[in-house]
């Protein structure tokens, strides 16, 4: 738990260390004990902790929205990875369906399988333009 809220917790000892120095530098001038302290200044002091909370909160929401970014953007990468094999295999099967000489097909199965080889043309593509690589040139039937 501390690991997740660890810039609103960062922002609470802020804040309790804001507050020690403004007690020992208040002391130091008044000539007073450290702890010696008034009802005044124990509401002055407790807005240090407030605003040390307040600046660790909003810390700790940017940094959120960037380990969302971070999270989402390394699950499409390896979305691209596993899609990758599949549609290779995809698109070969067809490939070979389309180019096997003798094999005498339906129009209405030419024109899926023909279909089927197009798309994986384009989900081959997009998962190579996402995983960095540029997407292989084939031939179209």
């Amino acid at each position: 738990m501390l690991k997740r809220y660890r810039e609103i917790f960062y922002g609470f000892l802020f804040g309790i260390g804001a507050a020690c120095i403004d007690m020992f530098t208040d002391a130091k001038m008044q000539d007073k004990p450290f702890w010696d302290v008034s009802a005044g200044m124990t509401l002055y002091r407790m807005l240090f902790f407030v605003f040390g909370c307040v600046l660790g909160w909003l810390l700790w929401r940017k940094n959120q929205r960037e380990r969302q970014f971070r999270s989402l953007l390394a699950d499409m990468t390896k979305l691209c990875s596993e899609i990758g094999p599949p549609t290779v295999m995809i698109h070969a099967h067809t490939q070979s369906l389309l180019a096997k000489p003798g094999l005498r097909l339906p129009p209405d199965a030419e024109t899926m399988i023909k279909a089927i080889y197009q798309e994986s043309q384009k989900l081959q593509s997009i998962a190579k333009a996402h995983s960095g690589q540029q997407p292989m040139e084939t031939t179209g039937q």
